[in-house]
């Protein structure tokens, strides 16, 4: 308790040097934060949406690099309802297009009456029918934020649609989509007779049994589970590379600032630190002390950090022209490993420092003074 209160002391004392160090360490743990948050973010929004409307299984192209850039027949479907334990299939074409304010807004579009239109829940209006062209039906956060009511037209791939309800959903990407007649967006985009992915729900019981059926009815296609789709596209591991790689630079350099500021300091105390040895304190102690201080330093550093990568990675989310497609995922869990990062920066950059402050006797450096 003595060697904390002194070194608490000490950093009283308040040095210009220390808000380096601090400001270092709350980069480094903001970055961590905020781009571990986002990276994980777009992998759950993706697959909260795909678990909201009751799908099991994907099928897709194989190695595509994404749902959106996939491009199989639409016809699958038909094929896959025919396998024993599929409970029900569905189409789907998605397609990411700009509206008239430039921002960007992913398309839906499912055949009428197919399943996936069971999970969203209506808030205004109505859903689509056969008998419908160009019709869409908007989720509320969408439709808030264009100021869109039933009977208004918005502009979707160059040509009016009128919007005809509103959904609510539990999943972010589910409220901020636009959906639609396949038929209509096929006919849009040059899509006649494909799909981005086929829809399958499979039955309970069977679930594991029809997933291996499935995999070798359509050897040449990939075919996943809706659980393992964010491991599986290129774009997701990018992401994850990416968060990871910045992130770390941004730790080893945090590392090199406190390592530096340390060793400033243990420089500037050197007499301090001899006369401590002199009146009895033993190395052990000293660099007990010395570590306490740059463990408080990357504390504090860690937990504004934290903070800030917290509201870093919700402004990013709420960005015009990201809002409703990631929703960052910032857990406790996350929380502690960067606190804990933060941690091993302090003692990391400075063990070296007061290792080798206490390296030279007392007396020389006494004397040196």
């Amino acid at each position: 308790m003595r060697l904390v209160l002194i070194a608490l002391r000490n950093l009283a004392y308040w040095q210009p040097r220390n808000l380096g160090a601090m400001a270092g360490i709350l980069i480094a743990i903001a970055s961590l934060v905020a781009l571990v948050g986002l990276a994980r973010g777009v992998q759950d929004t993706l697959l909260n949406a795909l678990d909201m409307r009751g799908t099991d299984v994907l099928i897709t192209e194989a190695g595509a690099l994404d749902l959106i850039s996939s491009i199989v027949p639409d016809s699958l479907a038909q094929d896959a309802a025919q396998i024993t334990g599929v409970d029900a299939t569905a189409p789907e074409l998605t397609r990411l297009t700009t509206l008239e304010d430039g921002r960007s807004v992913v398309v839906v579009a499912w055949p009428v009456d197919s399943y996936p239109w069971d999970s969203l829940t209506l808030a205004q209006g109505r859903l689509p029918t056969a008998q419908d062209a160009q019709t869409v039906v908007l989720g509320q956060a969408l439709a808030d934020r264009l100021s869109a009511n039933i009977g208004d037209t918005i502009t979707l791939f160059h040509e009016p649609f009128e919007v005809i309800g509103t959904v609510t959903a539990t999943a972010l990407l589910s409220r901020s989509a636009a959906y639609a007649r396949i038929g209509d967006v096929q006919a849009l985009t040059f899509r006649q007779g494909q799909a981005t992915s086929i829809n399958i729900r499979t039955e309970r019981a069977h679930r594991t049994a029809t997933l291996q059926t499935l995999r070798a009815g359509f050897p040449d296609l990939s075919v996943e589970t809706t659980d393992a789709l964010g491991d599986s596209y290129l774009f997701g591991r990018i992401a994850n590379v990416l968060a990871l790689a910045i992130s770390t630079v941004a730790v080893v350099s945090a590392v090199l600032v406190i390592f530096n500021t340390m060793s400033t300091s243990v420089t500037a105390r050197r007499g301090e630190i001899a006369i401590l040895s002199a009146v009895g304190w033993n190395r052990p102690h000293i660099v007990a002390m010395l570590l306490i201080e740059g463990s408080v330093i990357s504390m504090i550093a860690g937990g504004l950090g934290i903070l800030a990568g917290i509201l870093l990675a919700t402004g990013v989310a709420a960005h015009p022209q990201i809002v409703g497609f990631v929703d960052p995922v910032i857990n406790a869990g996350l929380v502690a490993w960067a606190f804990a990062v933060s941690l091993g920066v302090g003692l990391l950059g400075t063990l070296v420092p007061a290792l080798r402050a206490v390296r030279r006797p007392p007396a020389e450096v006494l004397r040196g003074r």
